[in-house]
């Protein structure tokens, strides 16, 4: 019988904030005790750093360019390539428990609207059991799984005075993440620890009659920083790393216009840096804390010597570094991210490879026994886990967004439009490490400009759906937003 599988996904998690890399100061024992059992993939690329578009690279295995999906705003179209539902019809359990986020949930849509709606949705997409929970700031005014339960426990009420005061802050350009108090959930019953302790109890009681297939998706540690006090109290007392603190020299026009925006981010000091990484890296090890108990569960469960194991999240979060929050850049923070890989019986490795999020999608195909999805850019990476296959290694991968496209290479980071290749950023991490210099004019990285977009955009000009590119060029001049 094929393995059993379990996905654990994350939101806005960076890929360096894991204790097991050396120069980490985040607290992960569970995630190190499995990477020491695991392949580790040092270099883990977002496909795209925003949400729903990375999400539908997975499901997918298409970059953006291909399944339209360039904002948060437009939701994947389930009549695409889905790998659950693959699964499910080759005979896998498919299950899913936290936030899918194959579309927008918040704030974008209608208050009022429960998750339930979409019920059917995640049906198509090819999951047998659902329990969907909203993104956290779509929860302060819509319904989900996560909170049906706070209703029920009685504290519904000042989650959502919670969630709206942080969007409202949000809303005044004036963000201050330090100053985020926890959640006012009561201890492990905020919505990281819903979401662990529903996956916990549907692993006791799948009747294992089938090999399943598991997605836990938790909403941390995507804003608002809320981790818990009892795990920052854990980070008080520590040196903590604050990050780069230069500015981008010759920012794009977009780049420019969001640093504008988020003045109270570009003039943060050093100890509310400090303060919040810490209220993040709760959150991460709040988390991590969950993890240990799936670990554990699928030992007492007897699950354990057949289940693959997958960890990984949808794009990082830039936490003041460069004077930038969030996501939607394509500096190291914001596309750089974790993703750890164990099957029973394999000898745990690193690997500083290449690899992207569309490579998941053919990658947990090839687990499953199915057929992998031929026509996608991704490439499945269990050689590599059982074997140690190291050839056909690839020398660059693709991040979209927005109507733009990335080149990433070991050393080079090319940012162009996406149907002209006009660049609009260039970065030569050998030359700035940091990648605070935006040397999109120099003349002399022209030759290099070319040679990138010649080698690795070009080819995949013909993969382009010019349809819903135009699409979202129509709705970017109709509405004058990106997103």
């Amino acid at each position: 019988m094929p393995p059993n599988i379990l996905l654990i996904a994350t939101d806005q998690w960076r890929g360096d904030a894991v204790g097991y890399r050396n120069e980490s100061d985040v607290i992960t024992p569970n995630l190190n005790e499995l990477a020491s059992r695991s392949s580790v993939f040092n270099r883990c690329i977002s496909n795209s750093p925003l949400c729903v578009p990375a999400r539908a690279a997975i499901m997918t295995g298409q970059l953006p360019r291909e399944n339209g999906v360039w904002i948060n705003a437009w939701g994947a179209d389930v009549d695409s390539p889905s790998h659950v539902r693959s699964m499910r019809d080759a005979g896998y359990f498919t299950a899913v428990v936290g936030k899918t986020h194959l579309w927008r949930t918040g704030p974008g849509p209608k208050p009022g609207l429960h998750a339930k709606s979409m019920d059917h949705m995640l049906d198509a997409w090819g999951f047998k059991e659902r329990v969907e929970v909203n993104d956290p700031i779509g929860t302060g005014s819509q319904g989900c799984a996560y909170t049906d339960y706070a209703t029920e426990h009685g504290f519904v009420d000042a989650h959502r005075k919670y969630i709206n005061e942080w969007l409202d802050e949000l809303r005044s350009g004036n963000p201050t993440p330090w100053a985020q108090p926890p959640a006012p959930a009561p201890k492990f019953k905020d919505i990281d620890s819903f979401i662990g302790h529903t996956a916990i109890e549907w692993l006791h009681t799948y009747d294992k009659s089938q090999p399943f297939y598991l997605q836990v998706q938790f909403t941390g540690p995507h804003d608002p920083y809320d981790g818990p006090e009892d795990f920052r109290a854990l980070y008080q007392d520590r040196e903590i790393n604050i990050g780069t603190t230069v500015m981008v020299e010759n920012p794009s026009p977009i780049l420019s216009a969001r640093l504008d925006t988020r003045s109270t981010i570009v003039r943060a000091t050093r100890e509310q840096r400090r303060q919040w990484r810490i209220n993040y890296y709760a959150n991460i090890t709040l988390i991590d804390h969950w993890i240990g108990e799936l670990l554990e569960t699928l030992r007492k469960s007897g699950f354990a010597d057949n289940t693959w194991i997958l960890f990984t999240s949808d794009h990082g979060e830039m936490l003041g570094d460069l004077g930038l929050m969030g996501k939607t850049v394509y500096f190291d923070p914001s596309v750089y991210i974790p993703l750890l890989i164990h099957a029973p019986e394999a000898d745990p490795q690193e690997t500083d490879q290449l690899v992207q999020q569309v490579d998941l999608a053919n990658t947990l195909l090839d687990i499953g026994e199915v057929d992998v999805f031929h026509d996608s850019l991704g490439r499945s990476l269990k050689s590599i886990v059982v074997g140690n296959v190291v050839e056909d290694t690839r020398d660059a991968v693709v991040s979209e967004l927005f109507g733009e496209s990335t080149v990433i290479t070991e050393r080079y980071k090319l940012t162009v439009r996406t149907e002209t290749h006009e660049p609009t950023l260039f970065i030569d991490q050998q030359e700035t490490p940091d990648e605070s210099r935006n040397l999109v004019d120099d003349p002399d990285y022209v030759e290099v400009h070319q040679e990138l977009i010649d080698e690795y955009l070009e080819p995949l000009d013909a993969r382009i759906d010019h349809d819903r590119m135009l699409h979202y060029r129509d709705y970017v001049k109709r509405t004058g937003r990106l997103n």
